[in-house]
């Protein structure tokens, strides 16, 4: 897996693949949105491990890359509602221009949902978001929290059966994400907010330390 030890990533101007590895691409698709294929599989392996069915309401809290297009794999795979949660005005500015429904973290409403996919990360979200799910719900954790150990209220959680999946990368994603973007049923072009060079790598991974207007950067190792 690239970017994983033992493995370098992908920040040069060329590299060498076999091509079992690879899938083609349609004339139609451009590579920045090609390039945004690995995030939707995050998107699209979330939500089968959260066993998503199409009528299925669904919250999504974290309003980043990985948030927004589990919201939109969650959205063309047939539910009837997707909400996105965050604390970002433009993001969830964002979110709404994509057409999800918005709230604000610190002001959620008192609707309740059948999934739950959790994409931010942060203290308290993974267990205030398994209390809005009926009975039966699923929910599915991308986002890691910086903490070892969460916090969940078992006694609150457990009556109602709710069923909890891991999620870590993704597997046989790639012919779906890229059909779903082909297709039009998933647009990622709204994410890409910046656009830089090679010699600007350093800049475009930290962009979202200093640019708060910034949801995905996308790097063109052949430019200069």
């Amino acid at each position: 897996f690239l970017a994983t030890p033992p493995y370098d990533g992908a920040l040069l101007e060329h590299m060498l693949i076999d091509s079992r590895n690879l899938f083609p691409i349609p004339d139609s698709m451009t590579f920045e949105q090609a390039a945004l294929l690995e995030p939707l599989s995050v998107g699209i392996w979330a939500c089968k491990r959260a066993g998503l069915m199409p009528g299925d309401d669904v919250l999504v809290t974290g309003a980043g890359p990985v948030g927004l297009v589990s919201a939109s794999a969650a959205r063309a795979f047939g539910a009837r509602t997707v909400t996105i949660t965050d604390i970002s005005d433009f993001r969830l500015k964002l979110a709404e221009s994509m057409g999800f429904k918005t709230e604000r973290s610190d002001a959620p409403s008192e609707a309740d949902f059948d999934v739950l996919i959790e994409c931010s990360g942060a203290p308290g979200v993974l267990a205030a978001g398994m209390r809005r799910l009926r009975p039966a719900g699923r929910a599915a954790m991308v986002g890691m929290s910086k903490e070892d150990l969460i916090g969940l209220p078992l006694a609150q959680l457990n009556p109602n059966e709710l069923t909890l999946g891991t999620v870590n990368r993704y597997n046989n994603t790639w012919p779906i994400a890229i059909e779903l973007v082909a297709s039009g049923r998933v647009d990622v072009n709204p994410l890409i907010t910046h656009r830089f060079t090679l010699e600007q790598t350093a800049e475009a991974l930290t962009i979202g330390e200093r640019v708060t207007d910034s949801v995905k950067a996308v790097i063109y190792p052949q430019q200069r």
